[in-house]
């Protein structure tokens, strides 16, 4: 948990760092996920929080966090901090990334391997509204997590 929280700290730091000069926005989502069979006996509403670096005209890098309550029971909270990298010819996105699922519970936490996400949407100024796909590396496609965020960006 220490090494994560320590490696997205750090993730931002250098970003920002690098965004200085150009342009990048903050952004609140507010959103849900579930499996892949959508009979949402797993579903996960969540929160987080993601900084827009956009590079050149159609590049924008994407370090998140996201945080998950399942049924909105809060007895075990599911982190997901990641990165993401989005091609963005106009108003529309497209992109892929990874993500480090962390799962809180009990005053101790566990997590897994590295996950791929892949995500599109639409963007504005001040708002983005995301879909996307959570997978494990070991067995792409298979066993995915669904969701969707809508996010306001300041």
């Amino acid at each position: 948990m220490k090494k994560a929280v320590v490696l997205l700290c750090g993730l931002l730091l250098v970003s920002g760092v690098y965004a200085a000069g150009t342009q990048m926005s903050f952004g609140l989502n507010f959103g849900a996920m579930t499996d892949d069979s959508f009979s949402f006996d797993y579903f996960y509403p969540g929160v987080g929080a993601e900084l827009d670096i956009q590079v050149g005209d159609v590049l924008m890098i994407s370090p998140e966090i996201t945080l998950y309550s399942i049924k909105f029971e809060f007895d075990t909270l599911l982190l997901y901090p990641g990165a993401m990298v989005n091609f963005t010819p106009g108003g529309f996105f497209v992109g892929g990334g990874v993500v480090k699922p962390i799962a809180i519970s009990g005053g101790g936490s566990y997590s897994t391997d590295f996950a791929l996400k892949l995500n599109a949407g639409l963007v504005s100024k001040g708002v983005k509204l995301t879909f996307y796909l959570i997978t494990v590396f070991d067995s792409l496609f298979d066993g995915m997590l669904i969701g969707a965020n809508l996010g306001f960006r300041f």
